[in-house]
């Protein structure tokens, strides 16, 4: 409870509408990146009930055989997926499923809990836990790496400037 007797959730609807919409994508990208986290020395698996994406067309499917799979990961013609959480994310099942549902779990979440009113619902979406890097090149300048490459949309150029410099800070 608040000081003034009212509960944090009254407290955070409170807010201006265009902040409290940047913090609750804030706290959706967070927990995307925990499932990333959660799932880092495995990003190039395929394990059973993954909502695999496929990079060409953009779709996702319920994999149901990882060792089939498991092939075309490697040639990076799909990649696991994790929620960005909503109302409508539909969440992947089996050992995939379970790691998204202990997330929910930790942080007292239902998906519905996204369904707030006054223009604030999250529908969610998922989204692949590795992304293709296209167009890659780099030059040198003097003493300066000229590094170029295009992403799909919703990654960040941060993380993959992070990962080259080995920095650790993707802010």
């Amino acid at each position: 409870m608040a000081r003034d007797g009212k509960s944090a959730r009254h407290c955070v609807l409170a807010m201006p509408r265009n902040l409290l919409k940047l913090y609750l994508s804030a706290y959706q990208s967070s927990l995307f990146d925990r499932l990333i986290e959660m799932r880092l020395t495995s990003l190039n698996q395929i394990w059973l009930g993954d909502l695999a994406y496929k990079h060409e067309k953009g779709a996702c499917f319920l994999v149901t055989d990882p060792a089939v799979e498991q092939l075309r990961a490697d040639l990076f013609e799909i990649s696991p997926t994790a929620p960005l959480f909503g109302f409508k994310t539909r969440l992947a099942e089996d050992q995939a499923g379970e790691v998204e549902q202990d997330l929910l779990d930790q942080e007292q979440l239902t998906l519905e809990a996204f369904r707030l009113a006054g223009g604030l619902a999250m529908e969610g979406e998922r989204r692949p836990l590795r992304v293709p890097l296209r167009e890659a090149g780099c030059t040198a300048d003097g003493d300066d790496l000229m590094i170029s490459f295009t992403l799909p949309k919703g990654s960040y150029a941060t993380t993959v400037l992070a990962e080259v410099m080995k920095t650790g800070d993707t802010n």
